[in-house]
């Protein structure tokens, strides 16, 4: 039996009056162990978008603040996702250009130490 690890990046952490945080957001491969930390991530992100406005009175469940705490949680959290999903392709293709490349990637590691 094969179990297929499957990745998903949401096209919107927001909407009218509602967030996505956590693997709601961004589920993440498990090979780079980041999928956790990027949960604690969009929730503090959205925890302190809510607290400024708070403090001013201002309706923590508008479209504005909603729309930071997407704008700042995207811009973390897509670089990260796009750069596992590449690193899962290039160690899970057995084709000769990706075994090639693996070879030299670790063959440079080896010489700068890691």
């Amino acid at each position: 039996m094969n179990v297929i690890l499957i990745a998903v990046h949401a096209d919107k952490f927001a909407s009218l009056r509602f967030a996505l945080i956590g693997d709601a957001a961004v589920g993440m491969h498990p090979v780079t162990a980041h999928g956790f930390n990027l949960g604690l991530r969009g929730q503090d992100t959205l925890a302190k978008e809510i607290k400024s406005v708070l403090v001013r009175g201002i309706n923590f469940g508008s479209s504005t603040v909603l729309e930071n705490y997407q704008s700042k949680h995207r811009r973390v959290t897509y670089p990260l996702y796009l750069a596992t999903n590449g690193i899962v392709r290039l160690y899970t293709n057995e084709l000769l250009p990706a075994r090639i490349m693996r070879k030299t990637i670790q063959g440079l590691a080896i010489i700068f130490g890691q």
